[in-house]
């Protein structure tokens, strides 16, 4: 079995974990546990109330299996951790940093007379001081990567000994030497942009404290890398009475001057491995039609985008080059930059190429998959039509509704919140590829533009891949049967291969996974 440990920062992290999610329910995290923190200040956020949701569904649904597996759907075994600063309403930097006792500190030298407070005033204006920051840092970096550094450190003090998720994962670095750690985040905004360059220094620190000995080590006997987004959205100022909040049109210069400071800075280019950059030239407006732009909190669900997926393609990269350093070296001793615009096919279409270059095959297969289940557990109710049958008896009404909301997440979210936008993972990352003028997203057009009734009757075994795709679902209609589906029920059969101890609802997804592979000719 291996190991990945990811830490999701900020709401751009939260989406590149979702993608991460996602990759791990087809099948590219085979054979992977998948250590997954989500770090973020604003603990309502949308986002990561969105990513818990979908992980803990994700869970239910591996819950009757043993560990990890292969060769399946949800074949990696997710861990899910969270962290957030303990900031309660009204909480501000002067609270937490003490500043009116910095502020009361002065002193007298040669004639010179200062304040311990006057190098807060260099960098924090009143208004960024008084701020709350239950929302977040709200792009003052300068701030937030002290708060968050000593945030973790205070954590680690408060709950050593104890059952405190960060110090979990922690200590999980700490007693696996050669973990692979990778980080996502934006370098744009505030919660992600504060803690790229200072984290994987602050669970170090964390580490001693907990540490019995004080010598947790986890820069050199731990492989980091990270994914950094630059401005690829842009979003309206938001409806608050607040003086300090974010504001896209500065997120460009943010991107710059955070580019440089990782392209220079020794301590940054000696901590990460590999740093990925990843953006586009038109930031994408993320403003709801319907909605206000809010600051964070419940209301602040920014939708899926094809450049998150790009990021998770990124920790698949580094955690397979990972993987091979352990056996023989692969990165140097400082780190490399690698950037990275997507380039479309012939047809100005996104392929799978475009996100997974040599791996475009596992990745079109396995996405093929996941996305002809997503209608077959959806629309077609594959899951409820096996309880009739002897060998799934055991299926309950509970794992029939947790595997067709997994799938309508993935696919379609029509019913299942109504607070959530109607289309669902991949439905979202299409239309942030159409709306930047791409004339397509990895399958054909006809997949995306089903409607509940349609959906039930999509020929999957047609109408998936483009045209002139190079994978052909290549199951034809035998006489008599009129749908794909019943070319599925009739190669799925009525009786469970394989392995006897094996229960119901991982039984279904493999006996799945292994009828299309051998439709498709996998």
């Amino acid at each position: 079995m291996n190991a990945f440990n990811i830490i999701a920062i900020g709401g751009t992290g939260m989406r590149c974990a979702e993608c991460i999610v996602h990759l791990c329910a087809m099948g590219m995290f085979d054979d992977t546990e998948v250590n997954l923190l989500a770090l973020d200040t604003d603990y309502k956020n949308g986002n990561f109330k969105r990513l818990k949701t979908l992980i803990d569904n994700y869970s239910r649904i591996t819950a009757d299996r043993d560990g990890v597996a292969s060769d399946t759907l949800f074949s990696a075994k997710i861990n899910y951790y969270t962290f957030s600063p303990d900031y309660s309403a009204g909480t501000n930097y002067d609270i937490v940093a003490h500043y009116s006792d910095a502020q009361a500190s002065t002193h007298d030298e040669d004639g010179v007379k200062w304040q311990e407070s006057d190098l807060v005033d260099l960098f924090l204006t009143p208004d960024m001081r008084k701020m709350d920051l239950q929302h977040g840092y709200r792009a003052q970096t300068q701030m937030g990567s002290m708060l968050m550094y000593h945030a973790i450190k205070e954590e680690a003090y408060k709950n050593k000994g104890k059952a405190s998720d960060l110090v979990r994962y922690v200590e999980n670095l700490m007693t696996t030497p050669g973990s692979i750690v990778f980080l996502l985040g934006s370098v744009f905004g505030g919660t992600g942009a504060s803690s790229i360059p200072i984290l994987p220094h602050a669970l170090q620190e964390a580490a001693k404290i907990v540490s019995k000995d004080g010598q947790g080590d986890l820069l050199s006997k731990n492989l980091f890398g990270t994914v950094m987004l630059t401005n690829y959205f842009s979003f309206d100022a938001p409806n608050t009475t607040d003086s300090v909040f974010a504001t896209s049109d500065k997120f460009a210069l943010n991107s710059q001057a955070a580019l440089s400071f990782y392209n220079e800075d020794e301590t940054v280019r000696s901590t990460y491995k590999r740093l990925y950059m990843i953006g586009r030239e038109k930031p994408r407006n993320v403003s709801r039609k319907d909605a206000e732009s809010v600051t964070g909190g419940d209301a602040q669900r920014n939708p899926e985008d094809y450049i998150e997926l790009a990021a998770a393609s990124a920790a698949y990269d580094f955690y397979q080059n990972a993987k091979a350093h352990l056996i023989k070296p692969v990165f140097k001793n400082e780190a490399e930059i690698f950037y990275r615009t997507m380039s479309s096919d012939e047809n100005n279409c996104l392929s799978f190429e475009s996100f997974f270059g040599s791996e475009k095959d596992k990745f079109a297969q396995k996405c093929g998959i996941m996305m002809a289940s997503a209608f077959l557990f959806g629309p077609q109710d594959f899951a409820n039509n096996r309880r009739r049958h002897e060998s799934f008896k055991t299926l309950t009404e509970e794992n029939v509704k947790d595997i067709r909301d997994f799938f309508r997440a993935f696919y379609d979210l029509e019913g299942l919140d109504e607070t959530e936008p109607n289309s669902g993972w991949i439905k979202q990352m299409q239309e942030s590829a159409i709306e930047q003028g791409y004339q397509g997203f990895l399958f054909n057009q006809a997949a995306y533009s089903t409607s509940p009734n349609s959906a039930s009757k999509f020929k999957y075994n047609e109408k998936m891949y483009p045209e002139n795709s190079a994978f052909k679902f290549d199951f034809s209609v035998m006489k008599g049967e009129l749908t794909a589906y019943d070319k599925f029920k009739k190669e799925f059969g009525d009786m469970v291969f394989g392995d006897s101890d094996r229960t119901a609802v991982s039984a279904l997804l493999k006996r799945t996974y292994d009828t299309f592979t051998n439709l498709y000719g996998f």
